[in-house]
């Protein structure tokens, strides 16, 4: 009978144990790993989806904020037009409100007058001539006043069939007659193109004050005599210094002439 090995069962103990110790540290280590693999995966997965829907948020953002540029742009030019459109009503009351305004003039003159537009002004002449939308056809002659109901404006220098052109008193060339009302003092009303008028030769001494009012002299039978034609804006010594010369502000203003009275000379 064969003899027991005692040292066998010890030795597979102790394999027995080196097994469950490999296991026990492969769980150990394969554990954590898978987790972390895990935990890496999911982090991977969520900035990805984070990304796309950033990037999905900007497109939207971006499209939106096209849109709102455009809304912008176009609520900008309505705005313009509207206020385009303001303006142009505005002007077009002032017009009818000068219409009213030359309709009471014309009823209330004692000579033959015709309303008219102003239809042509040369920039290279703006402070001398304007034309006119009414001539001969219409009985207009050259020498004939043109007012408005604020004051003097010029004198009609020429006519065709349909136009006439008319001289500004800012026009060097233009003289007019007129009258210091407050001190009786005639004189002679000189254009000077972008400066006001001047009246000179008025003698030294003369009570003249800045503020008087100027009105047409009317001797000629052309102006209508009383009409408006400004008011004393300076006044100052001559360069001798001998008469006074008299800055006269105009009561019409020049650069928005638009309608205008034509009156015919007086008939004598």
């Amino acid at each position: 009978m064969a003899a027991s090995n005692p040292s066998r069962l010890p030795i597979s103990t102790e394999a027995v144990a080196e097994v469950l110790f490999l296991l026990l540290l492969i769980w150990m280590i394969a554990g954590p790993v898978s987790g972390l693999v895990l935990t890496t995966h999911s982090l991977v997965t969520a900035f990805i989806s984070k990304s796309a829907y950033q990037l999905q948020s900007t497109g939207d953002m971006a499209k939106k904020l096209l849109a709102s540029s455009q809304k912008i742009k176009d609520l900008e030019k309505k705005l313009a037009d509207s206020e385009l459109e303001v303006t142009r009503f505005k002007q077009q009351a002032k017009d009818v409100e000068k219409l009213r305004a030359l309709l009471a003039l014309r009823s209330s003159s004692d000579r033959r007058t015709m309303a008219a537009d102003i239809i042509a002004r040369n920039p290279d002449n703006w402070f001398e001539q304007v034309t006119i939308d009414r001539g001969k056809l219409d009985n207009i002659k050259a020498g004939s006043a043109v007012i408005t109901s604020n004051g003097v404006v010029g004198q009609v220098v020429s006519a065709s069939d349909k136009a006439a052109v008319v001289r500004l008193l800012t026009d060097p060339d233009q003289k007019l007659g007129v009258l210091i009302e407050r001190i009786n003092q005639p004189g002679v009303l000189v254009g000077r193109q972008q400066k006001s008028p001047v009246i000179d030769y008025i003698p030294v001494g003369t009570s003249v004050e800045v503020g008087d009012k100027v009105t047409a002299l009317g001797n000629g039978g052309i102006f209508p005599s009383g009409h408006p034609v400004g008011t004393v804006a300076a006044v100052r010594r001559d360069a001798n210094g001998t008469t006074l010369s008299i800055d006269v502000k105009l009561s019409e203003n020049f650069f928005n002439l638009t309608q205008v009275l034509v009156v015919a000379p007086q008939e004598l």
